[in-house]
């Protein structure tokens, strides 16, 4: 009876999968997904059954043909032909909507006319340099001047002031009085008991705007991140990506106007505003250049291999066998290595004088064996004394002179123990191979993020400022079409 139940449970499951591949080989063209496959199987069981063999069936199709692809790749570089080109993934960012906002090539002498009459044309064209005032919200806890401790190491030019009970209009009016360009104000959260949290910067251009509102998030401070490096004093070179519509370049030129058009690329000092489905990403890095032994080679692709010679490979097994200790290298690879490994053997066993030591000590050895019976028949005690009064005698040789002077003991002196950078140094110049730079970037820190909230129009102002943008889901489009953007 069982078996006969589990037969019949079988043919369904078969028939259910034969007509759901039916059916998705007849709409493979409407892009039909399993779940609707399966969506027709009342029983929970034998749908999720069915639907984990689609999805297996699924997957090994797709190796198979990701299998067949990197062949014909292969074979297409083994006979000199280019390869067929490889699918572009879907990603929200190549797939975003472009609207007129977008800056195309046609606006771009319209964009350069309007920057000539903007609030930071005259930092453009250097006929002023960019002075910055940073304060922070009232009552400002450690955590805000741990962050602007950090922040004074990537913004030249920049003083701090005590907030105390101004308002933003007051700081405004001194701060132009005082000869300040731009004025930042760091918000924080005011939940101490989860702790204090920088989660807002104004910027305010002077001395007539514009005011921008950020939503600030995600902060780092560089004593957390891992292998930071210290900031020199030198102007950075700034880098602003993605910035792409009217909105975002005035929000790039805003961020231009708070550093000095003039990079010192001996600091090897960048700082980077990279711009991201609307938000906007901050780091400040520092070029590293490294001298490494051996010749780096370039990769063929991602179905070759690197390529590596047979004699550096032979060295190699020979340097790392004789750096054991008190083992010769077991692999040569010619005759001359074979002669050299001769003189090793040489050192590792010692010199000729250490040879006839031994011979001697063998001599020594047979003839106390010949002896032992003549101990046997002779008395223990002379034997005893005599090696005392060579104890004796040796004692006095050590203490004494042949003048009868006593030697004056030297201090024992311990070896002195080579640093990394001085063992590194003796095997740079024991490797003969061609050194090749390599530069790499290290992080200096900190990093935050950056999220638009709101261009307000001159100077900052609560009540009757004019905004240029504000941030809603609603009126941006953002809500019902994810790949829409603003910046």
């Amino acid at each position: 009876m069982f078996s006969s139940i589990i037969y019949r449970r079988h043919l369904i499951l078969r028939s259910l999968i034969h007509h759901t591949s039916h059916n998705r080989g007849r709409r493979k063209s409407e892009n039909v997904s399993i779940g609707k496959l399966t969506s027709q199987i009342k029983n929970k069981q034998r749908r999720s059954e069915v639907y984990g063999k689609l999805l297996h069936e699924q997957s090994v199709e797709k190796k198979k043909r990701r299998q067949l692809r990197q062949k014909e790749e292969l074979r297409a570089l083994e006979n000199g032909e280019t390869p067929a080109p490889r699918q572009v993934p879907k990603t929200i960012e190549n797939q975003r909507v472009i609207d007129e906002t977008h800056i195309v090539r046609e606006d771009e002498e319209e964009i350069h006319n309007e920057d000539k009459e903007d609030e930071f044309a005259s930092y453009f064209s250097f006929n002023s340099s960019p002075k910055i005032i940073i304060t922070t919200s009232r009552k400002p806890s450690g955590a805000v001047f741990k962050f602007l401790e950090n922040l004074f190491t990537v913004v030249p030019n920049a003083y701090y002031y005590a907030r105390r009970n101004y308002h933003v209009k007051e700081m405004v009016k001194h701060a132009t009085a005082r000869g300040f360009t731009d004025l930042l104000i760091f918000n924080e959260n005011k939940t101490f008991s989860k702790g204090a949290r920088v989660n807002g910067l104004l910027h305010v251009h002077l001395p007539e705007g514009p005011s921008v509102m950020y939503k600030l998030t995600n902060l780092i401070l560089s004593k957390k991140i891992r292998n930071h490096g210290r900031a020199t004093s030198h102007y950075p070179e700034l880098l602003l990506n993605n910035f792409s519509t009217r909105l975002g370049h005035r929000i790039g030129r805003m961020f231009a106007s708070l550093f000095p058009q003039k990079p010192e690329f001996k600091g090897r000092r960048v700082v980077t505003f990279h711009n991201q489905r609307d938000f906007i990403f901050f780091r400040h890095h520092r070029y590293v250049f490294e001298e490494k032994k051996g010749v780096r080679r370039r990769h063929g692709g991602h179905l070759s291999t690197a390529e590596v010679d047979e004699e550096s490979f032979s060295k190699n097994r020979i340097k790392k066998s004789s750096k054991r200790k008190g083992k010769p290298s077991l692999a040569l690879p010619s005759g001359e290595d074979e002669e050299d490994g001769d003189e090793e053997d040489g050192q590792f066993s010692g010199d000729e004088d250490s040879d006839s030591d031994s011979d001697e000590f063998k001599a020594g050895s047979s003839s106390d064996e010949d002896s032992d019976d003549d101990d046997d028949s002779s008395g223990s005690g002379s034997s005893g004394d005599e090696h005392d009064d060579d104890d004796d005698d040796s004692d006095d040789d050590s203490g004494e002179d042949e003048d009868g002077k006593k030697k004056e003991k030297k201090p024992f002196e311990r070896k002195k123990k080579l640093t990394k950078a001085q063992k590194k140094k003796i095997t740079d110049e024991n490797d003969d191979r061609p050194t090749s730079v390599i530069a790499r970037l290290q992080e200096l820190g900190p990093r935050f993020t950056l999220k638009l909230m709101s261009v307000q129009q001159g100077t900052f102002d609560s009540k009757h400022g004019e905004f240029e943008y504000v941030r809603s889901t609603e009126t941006d489009g953002t809500r019902k079409n994810r790949r829409k953007f603003v910046l």
